[in-house]
């Protein structure tokens, strides 16, 4: 049995006992990381798969929540089709009546899909010893508010189907269903790290291949840093950093260097955090991107340390880096950035100014759909809020920016996660 599936036999058995422990909620909220949500709607996929043990009902469904009014409608929709051509290769088919009657004192149209799912069950008696699970991980939700009634609403309509369960999971540290009632929330119990450790182990059953020893040097420390077990970390990151020397590769040897930095920093023993950082410099060079990324990340940690005039300096040399390699995207937000630093309560945008028309110049040379997922429209904004949007440079720049990226081009004006400002 490999890792992941071991993974899924322990969420099996995680998932059972909540389910046992509390056979009269409603509505199940699963808490954790991304990656953690990630794998309990594999639990699901399996379930559904022909490989799946559970005797139950499992579905997950992706849907976007665009409007309360319409989205049970959406599921029914799902169920229906596939219903549909489950009994087209039946001798006798059997019809669905999926009509829910009026909405009586619902505001939304929860009540549809489980009125639906009570009229199936009563077509098919042998549905009733059958717990009913339906995941619902919406690829967008419009309106929170609007999905929270939703969600509220299917719990009263279920009231009477006891064993038909909602399932959402929630990130723990950004929830989304916080307030809703009648609900059973757990987190799930898995050690990433120790999952991927186990994985490269797996799939690494030969021994000495450098490229595997190094990545599996590189999890290991990930387990041990994100357990703060520093120490024995470091330790596995200096293995890595010896293998990739090695094996001449600047690249894994600058990662390791930087992940053993950030280490250092988290436990502030910064004077080799910065001795970390400048080898880890020095390993990636400033040829290649992995040098530019660099240069941010070190401008990043003297950042952190209010060393604003410095930090700048590396982040200008990361976009020279980015320009010379022709990569767009990463000169416009390490432009960005730089800009952020130059301003201050003394002198003003002023300077900063220079930077920021540099952005947009650096924008109209990108395709379009790099142009609209970078933070060229966030730079368009701070410049307006800057001269006030009646001045006649907002007016060009507003018209610049409808020509560029769109009319919605206001809507598009925040930063990318990855290249947003640790200040």
């Amino acid at each position: 049995m490999n890792p992941v599936q071991l993974e899924i036999v322990k969420i099996d058995r995680q998932w059972q006992q909540e389910v046992k422990q509390h056979l009269d909620t409603p509505l199940f909220i699963c808490l954790g990381e991304r990656h953690e949500l990630n794998l309990f709607e594999a639990y699901f996929k399996y379930q559904l798969s022909d490989e799946g043990t559970s005797n139950d009902l499992f579905l997950l469904h992706y849907q976007p929540f665009e409007q309360g009014t319409r989205y049970g409608q959406s599921l029914i929709d799902e169920w229906k089709e596939v219903y549909d051509l489950w009994q087209a290769e039946e001798a006798k088919p059997i019809s669905w009546n999926t009509d829910a009657g009026e909405a009586g004192r619902y505001r939304t149209d929860a009540y549809k899909p489980v009125v639906a799912l009570e009229t199936l069950i009563r077509q098919y008696p042998q549905l009733k010893t059958k717990k009913i699970f339906v995941h619902l991980a919406p690829a967008r939700i419009a309106d929170l508010k609007d999905f929270g009634l939703w969600v509220q609403e299917w719990c009263t309509a279920a009231q009477a189907l006891p064993q038909l369960k909602l399932v959402y999971g929630d990130h723990h540290a950004h929830r989304t269903l916080k307030h809703a009632e009648a609900r059973r929330e757990f987190r799930l119990q898995i050690d990433i790290g120790q999952m991927m450790q186990h994985a490269a182990a797996y799939t690494n059953p030969q021994k000495n291949e450098p490229e595997a020893d190094y990545q599996q040097q590189i999890l290991i420390a990930s387990n041990f840093i994100s357990k703060g077990q520093h120490s024995q970390g470091h330790t596995a990151l200096e293995r890595a950093i010896a293998i990739a020397q090695r094996q001449g590769s600047n690249e894994a040897e600058a990662t390791a260097r930087l992940m053993l930095a950030q280490s250092l920093a988290a436990i502030r023993r910064r004077k080799e955090a910065h001795r970390q950082y400048h080898l880890a410099l020095g390993a990636a060079g400033t040829e290649s991107l992995i040098g530019a990324q660099m240069h941010m990340n070190y401008g990043s940690f003297l950042l952190m340390e209010a060393r604003k005039a410095e930090a700048r300096s590396y982040f200008n040399k990361a976009t020279e880096i980015a320009e010379r390699l022709e990569n767009g995207f990463m000169a416009l937000e390490c432009t960005r950035i730089a800009g952020q630093l130059s301003e201050s309560k003394w002198n003003g945008p002023e300077k900063a100014m220079s930077y920021y028309r540099k952005c947009i110049e650096m924008g109209k040379g990108m395709p379009l759909e790099r142009r609209r997922q970078s933070s060229m429209a966030y730079v368009a904004l701070t410049i307006e809020k800057i001269y006030g949007p009646e001045h006649e440079e907002s007016i060009a720049l507003d018209r610049d920016m409808q020509e560029h990226i769109g009319a919605d081009w206001r809507q598009l004006a925040v930063l990318p996660d990855q290249y947003a400002p640790t200040n």
